[in-house]
């Protein structure tokens, strides 16, 4: 059933009412989401918050998102529109309906990314739609889990389906149910995915329509016009704030001697964005490739994080944002292009060229200055799978973003161990008992963030080992965006961050060592044969350790600028090294009482400083 084109339309709510209702239709759109996180049955859900649940309006805008990532609500809006234009042709869409969709060339990033969207009605009047995803734990890809670095064309990276009708007027196609499931390595894990979304889905149907019999149909439907209105004429007041101006960002993927570059050009004209990938590399022949609808998706999240960070996060966002990709490169792939490890490839670097332009927008205005902050680019990934300690078969995802350290603020330094994103980490003892794993640490890295007059974040390292495997073994797949150069870069004149690395040491000493009960601290003491992964599968045998550093945060400003004292405090904590401190910031502190050396302290920056004149001269 299509939207009562001849329902009234009115935008004359009163204030409070408008605040009343607009933040009611927040919490249920977060009810949405806590309900597939405590129905939810696998790690992705319960653990790593990797889902989305959002509202949409009954023509596919988006209306309310909860605390869902930005990203994932800009492709459910597409997911939406999708779903209306392929099911007007058949038997309509019905009250109690649930849609399934995971086809990355119509509106998902990548097959793991399962949507499910469903109609609410009221008095038999389609109102509205509530959309959800959750990255399930196996697609039946050529990699368990769904991430395939062999793959070359998407017909490798499992089970994609374009839409199809999951729940009829409100009965389970048990039949339609059964074949996706079965198609994939947990079928256990994967029901209970769409199992809690369908749940989440049932609850957003029944506050919505709670909703609309407690106020009425013409008084929320004119709420929630004017909702998206408000954002839009917010963001649109912002950008005209702003001197108009262009500014360009580029990012290299590297990996097994290839390379793949995003060129953006930000061009901002009045109260509009227009983002143009243009000079884009070719689209790739692994699956680092990002759907359309997902690039414009990162530019809608970049947004949201910058100019609009406190606005109702709605389609009025969408409104003044233009994303122009050529078709056939890798940030618009055509089919059959491979795209399984894009939301952490393409996608996290079509993020940070979208951020970064945008910081340069920033830069150029007083008022907006100071709400910059660096961005960080993105990271190595890591999924394991196997034989666990009790002969089953499992897959799991490394994917500890937030243990990643966020970039510098203008006025801050960065955050550790917090990326600042919606998703969280699955604890150690949670992946030790449920995988054959032993972790030898986890745990604040040195030394690795930007320095700045406000560092970057720190992010973790961690190192772990097969343990109880019954084979001895369990496969690896490396993912991420790969290369040297993937941390987080600094702004005006803060370093950049240490790269995201995974590392794989073959034939240590680890046995003996814990033998003699001598656990090592550093990856030094293993000794063994040091292999920096690409994308690629691999395996973890016996003795065999995995290292594995997070993102770390660039620096903002000058690191002679830093406050010494703030510097010692790094120092102290363990964060930054003595040598760090004296070489890089240029502070000098007593070894012995750890405190600053304020004369020698002075008396080496100003050699610093003038040697920077000497070289720039």
């Amino acid at each position: 059933m299509q939207p009562n084109a001849n329902a009234p339309d009115r935008r004359d709510v009163d204030p409070v009412t408008f605040e009343i209702l607009s933040h009611r239709l927040h919490r249920i759109a977060k009810e949405m989401g806590s309900t597939i996180e405590r129905v939810g049955g696998t790690v992705n859900t319960t653990q790593l918050h990797d889902y989305m649940a959002s509202l949409y309006r009954a023509d596919g805008e988006i209306l309310a998102t909860g605390e869902s990532q930005p990203w994932h609500v800009a492709c459910g809006g597409f997911t939406v529109k999708s779903i209306i234009e392929r099911f007007s042709q058949y038997d309509g869409v019905n009250e109690g309906d649930a849609f399934f969709l995971n086809d990355p060339y119509v509106s998902a990033i990548h097959q793991s990314d399962v949507y499910v969207v469903s109609p609410i009605h009221f008095e038999g009047e389609l109102v509205g739609w509530s959309a959800s995803f959750v990255h399930v734990m196996d697609i039946g890809a050529l990699s368990p889990g769904g991430n395939s670095p062999d793959a070359t064309e998407i017909c490798q990276e499992g089970v994609r389906v374009p839409g199809i009708k999951l729940v009829d007027r409100g009965t389970l196609r048990k039949d339609v149910f059964d074949t996706l499931i079965n198609m994939t390595r947990r079928p256990d894990m994967v029901a209970l995915d769409i199992n809690c979304q369908l749940a989440g889905h049932n609850v957003a149907r029944s506050r919505m329509q709670e909703l609309y019999a407690a106020y009425g149909r013409d008084l929320v439907d004119s709420v929630t016009a004017q909702m998206i209105d408000h954002s839009e004429a917010g963001l649109r007041r912002r950008l005209e704030e702003i001197p108009d101006g262009e500014w360009r960002e580029s990012a290299t993927i590297e990996s097994k001697g290839k390379t793949w570059t995003v060129r953006l050009r930000l061009r901002k004209t009045g109260d509009e964005l227009v983002f143009d990938f243009d000079g884009t590399d070719p689209q790739a022949s692994t699956g680092v490739n990002l759907p359309y609808h997902a690039t414009f998706g990162a530019c809608f999240e970049g947004v949201v994080e910058t100019v609009g960070y406190d606005l109702p996060r709605n389609h009025g966002l969408f409104r003044p944002i233009k994303t122009l990709v050529p078709e056939g490169t890798l940030m618009n792939p055509t089919y059959p292009a491979p795209v399984s490890m894009s939301t952490t490839s393409g996608g996290a670097t079509a993020k940070f060229v979208v951020i970064s332009v945008l910081n340069a927008m920033l830069a150029g205005s007083e008022k907006w200055r100071s709400e910059i902050m660096v961005r960080l680019w993105g990271g190595r990934r890591l999924r394991t799978s196997g034989l666990n300690q009790y002969g089953t078969f499992y897959s799991t995802s490394l994917a500890m973003s937030p243990l990643s350290g966020s970039g510098a603020r203008a006025t801050k330094d960065g955050v550790e161990t917090s990326k600042l994103d919606f998703m969280t980490c699955a604890n150690v003892e949670w992946l030790e008992m449920n995988c054959p794993m032993l972790f030898l640490f986890r745990r604040h890295a040195k030394d690795r963030q930007g320095a700045g007059r406000y560092r970057g974040g720190t992010g973790a390292e961690m190192a772990f080992t097969v343990h109880k495997a019954p084979n001895g073994e369990i496969d690896g797949v490396a993912y991420g965006v790969a290369g040297l150069t993937n941390g987080g870069k600094g702004l005006f004149g803060g370093y950049p961050a240490a790269p995201s690395v995974l590392e794989l040491y073959q034939g240590t000493t680890l046995s003996s060592r814990i033998a003699d009960n001598a656990v090592p601290g550093r990856m030094e003491e293993l000794g063994g044969t040091r292999t920096v992964l690409p994308y690629t599968n691999f395996k973890i045998g016996a003795d065999d350790v995995l290292y594995y550093t997070l993102g770390m945060g660039g620096g903002y400003g000058s690191p002679l600028d830093r406050d010494p004292e703030a510097v010692r405090v790094d120092v102290e904590k363990e964060l930054v090294s003595l040598e760090t401190a004296r070489e890089v910031y240029g502070v000098v502190l007593d070894r012995g009482a750890l405190a600053v050396d304020v004369p020698e302290t002075e008396k080496l920056r100003r050699s610093r400083r003038e040697k920077h004149l000497e070289g720039a001269s």
